[in-house]
């Protein structure tokens, strides 16, 4: 649909969002955006960029659980853009 949103929640000081009800009931979908740590750039690869997206809430699909699910990301500090990277390989437990 290419439309951008933006939206902003208070955080824990572990990363977890706040304790609000009001947050989860009125969202469609939470995401979290973080730096990779130098073991992940290293073991995804440079090419599966530098940040990761995680959905912790989604009202219209999947959620990401385990630490290891995430949406890759480049980011480009000179003109403050992020863009999807190269997808990192997901091991299935099955």
């Amino acid at each position: 649909m290419d439309i951008a949103g933006l939206g902003a929640a208070q955080t824990t000081d572990t990363g977890r969002l706040a304790g609000s009800a009001k947050i989860v009931r009125n969202a469609s979908t939470i995401a979290i955006l973080q730096s990779k740590t130098p073991e992940e750039i290293e073991a995804d690869g440079p090419r599966c960029g530098n940040k990761k997206l995680r959905v912790v809430y989604n009202r219209n699909g999947a959620q990401m659980v385990a630490p290891d699910e995430y949406i890759d990301l480049r980011f480009n500090g000179n003109l403050v853009r992020y863009e999807e990277a190269e997808a990192h390989a997901v091991v299935a437990p099955f």
